[in-house]
């Protein structure tokens, strides 16, 4: 167990990682105890899967917060096992219920949304990855991101409709999660879940993140106990990292820093953009022959879902111009 390693996106605006999924995975072994060390990785070009986080034991490789959930539980490491029969299928529930409404919304607002993509995710990934992968992986991941959307909105023709269609499902969600939470500290007792270390990682960015746009934020911040919920768990898990935040940030605004400034200026920075997408074309294709790293990123649990959204999409498409035919045919007769 002493040689467990965790590799994850490293944190930002005092959160301990900016990504959903490494957050999951840090916050459930901070809540079980687990000795792990923690390496916060500016690159998932050399990851298994393209992707972080990777967690390593020995000869265990595990990417998914599932896979290591399991794993640890095999280890005799669970933070579930005061949860009864009921409990476990309520959260088994809940979470998938967090992946169909929450999560949707969770990567528009990271990824679609241009502005909030412009001036708040593509920067923060920008300044953790090196060049030239600081081109090419928050374009990846926006385009993932698209993709699920087009998949189950795609029938709304307005980005602003679905914007509104998603943050409303959102609200609803988060609306259940907040009567279900009560005043208790953790969802199911006083101890904390897997689930508790999930609903964590959805909200403690959307709480801390500075959005531009901030329609989904605004809304958990209104939520009071919601957002005691992400205080408690980031007091007693994240502190330290929270300390350190506060205290970059006061000299930050005092002095700022090169390496701020230099962020700064990144979008017009023509020549190493130019000189940086030629070196990312060679290395991508390179590594595309080798791992498929062009197929999707990942693969969601409602890959079923997904389809047969498209199908519904493009059925109503075909009915429709059916039904215009016979009208027009109908015209014709009728003249």
């Amino acid at each position: 167990m002493s040689n467990i390693q965790l590799d994850i996106w490293r944190g930002e605006w005092g959160l301990a990682s900016i990504d959903l999924e490494c957050l999951k995975v840090l916050t459930y072994m901070k809540f079980i105890g687990v000795p792990v060390k923690v390496h916060e990785a500016n690159n998932p070009y050399f990851a298994p899967k393209g992707r972080l986080p990777v967690m390593r034991d020995g000869r265990h490789v595990l990417t998914t917060f599932e896979e290591v959930v399991d794993h640890l539980k095999s280890l005799h490491y669970s933070t579930d096992v005061h949860l009864n029969t009921n409990q476990a299928a309520e959260a088994s529930a809940f979470t998938q219920y967090l992946r169909e409404k929450l999560y949707p919304a969770y990567e528009y607002a990271w990824w679609v949304d241009e502005k909030n993509y412009t001036e708040l995710t593509r920067p923060a990934y920008a300044k953790v990855l090196r060049i030239p992968f600081n081109f090419y992986y928050p374009g990846k991941y926006q385009n993932v991101a698209k993709e699920m959307i087009d998949a189950l909105y795609g029938e709304h023709s307005d980005l602003k409709e679905i914007e509104k269609t998603i943050y409303q499902e959102a609200e609803k969600c988060l609306a259940t999660l907040s009567d279900r939470l009560g005043e208790s500290e953790y969802f199911f007792g006083n101890r904390p879940s897997s689930f508790d270390a999930i609903v964590f990682a959805y909200l403690a960015p959307l709480v801390k993140a500075p959005f531009p746009n901030s329609t989904l934020s605004n809304h958990v911040k209104s939520i009071p106990n919601l957002t005691r919920f992400v205080a408690r768990i980031n007091q007693k898990n994240f502190r330290q990292v929270t300390d350190e935040y506060n205290l970059q940030n006061s000299k930050k605004q005092s002095t700022g820093t090169q390496a701020d400034r230099a962020a700064a200026n990144f979008p017009n920075q023509t020549r190493n953009k130019i000189l940086a997408a030629i070196f990312a074309a060679f290395a991508m294709t390179g590594y595309a022959f080798a791992s498929g790293m062009f197929q999707r990123l990942s693969t969601w649990s409602w890959e079923r879902t997904l389809l047969l959204n498209k199908y519904r999409i493009v059925k109503k498409h075909l009915e429709k111009m059916k039904r215009l035919r016979v009208e027009r045919e109908q015209e014709k007769k009728t003249t």
